[in-house]
């Protein structure tokens, strides 16, 4: 099955080597930590020399199961990761087997392919617990908890994000602490608990730091900038993005740096004072150059479009806020996006 890919998801919490919370193929956060702590684990090869060859194969298998969904070839990468997980099995590796589950499942998940992903992501957490890996029980609470909120599945969410949490503290891990309370933090904002919401996302930024997870850092401070704004409490809502702005720069991670340009752009355009629209254009100047590089997708292109649109529409230079919406609306049919289509066509119409 070959399926049109906006961009590889930014998947939720894949063992080590996703660990930012439940991010934008949500619509809601952003990405990844760095993959050399995969690379780290599966170095770890057994000293028989026969299984160090299987070892082999199974990690290229892993790999290459990543490189077909990154070109949207979701069956082919998801039979590559099974005949590894075959391996890991024979080869008495849990761990290495949960990471490939966890693939499958949010694979499965952003198919939309929810019974699919809520069963793999099971047989994740029973892996798991069978060969006591705790830190891949925290990482397979914290994805199944993440497929129960897309699903608008509140409780069972808040309780797998529970679990995790006192599997973490239980081991003192501060980065599947700070993972699992900002995942918390987002079943309390999806319902509005903001307050609630705060306290979580504040907490978790702590242990984040602690960790050094500069994109956990990034991705909770985005959400908390996030929520300061709708409490009305713009200056923390700022200093948040500037926060997220920052970890993402120093963590390379694009798309929660473009989250946090789109904070500050939108708060500062709300405002509508001269020196505020400087500032705008500032951070919109700062996100077309980032949109311009080749790690770019179409759809942040689109979006650098649209708000250039939207700053020339508030200035009021008219004529180069249709080319700048004309040149989005182009971007948003080529990727089908009807959605956004609808949002653009009604900008237009506002000129």
């Amino acid at each position: 099955m070959k399926v049109r890919s906006t961009g590889w998801l930014p998947l939720l919490a894949v063992g080590p080597l996703f660990a930012a919370g439940i991010v934008s193929g949500l619509g809601i956060s952003g990405e990844a930590m760095a993959s050399e702590q995969l690379e780290r684990q599966l170095d770890i090869r057994p000293a028989n020399g026969t299984q160090g060859q299987s070892r082999d194969v199974a990690d290229q298998l892993l790999r290459l199961g990543s490189q077909e969904a990154e070109v949207g070839d979701y069956d082919r990468a998801i039979a590559a990761w099974y005949r590894a997980i075959d391996i890991y099995h024979a080869l008495g590796d849990g761990v290495a087997a949960g990471i490939a589950y966890d693939y499958i499942g949010l694979t499965y998940a952003q198919l939309s392919r929810y019974h699919e992903a809520e069963g793999t992501l099971r047989q994740r957490l029973a892996v798991a617990q069978d060969h006591r890996d705790f830190l891949g029980q925290v990482h397979g609470w914290n994805n199944l908890g993440s497929i129960f909120l897309q699903r608008g599945r509140w409780l069972p969410a808040q309780d797998a994000f529970q679990a995790a949490l006192n599997i973490a503290e239980d081991l003192g891990d501060d980065a599947g602490i700070g993972l699992s309370l900002s995942n918390l933090g987002l079943v309390a904002q999806q319902q509005g608990q903001l307050e609630d919401a705060r306290k979580y996302y504040e907490a978790a930024i702590d242990y984040r730091f602690r960790a050094g997870d500069l994109a956990g850092q990034a991705n909770s401070n985005n959400n908390l900038g996030a929520v300061y704004g709708r409490l009305g409490e713009t200056g923390a809502a700022l200093g948040a993005y500037l926060v997220a702005r920052d970890a993402a720069q120093q963590g390379n991670d694009l798309a929660n740096w473009l989250r946090a340009l789109d904070g500050l752009i939108g708060l500062y355009r709300d405002r509508n004072d001269t020196g505020d629209l400087g500032q705008v254009r500032r951070f919109l100047n700062e996100r077309i150059a980032l949109t311009e590089t080749a790690e770019a997708t179409p759809f942040q292109r689109m979006h650098s479009w649209r708000h250039l649109g939207q700053y020339y529409q508030q200035v009021g230079n008219l004529p180069a806020a249709r080319e700048a919406y004309e040149q989005a609306l182009g971007i948003a049919r080529q990727l089908e996006d009807n959605r956004q289509e609808g949002v653009l066509m009604n900008l237009l119409g506002s000129l």
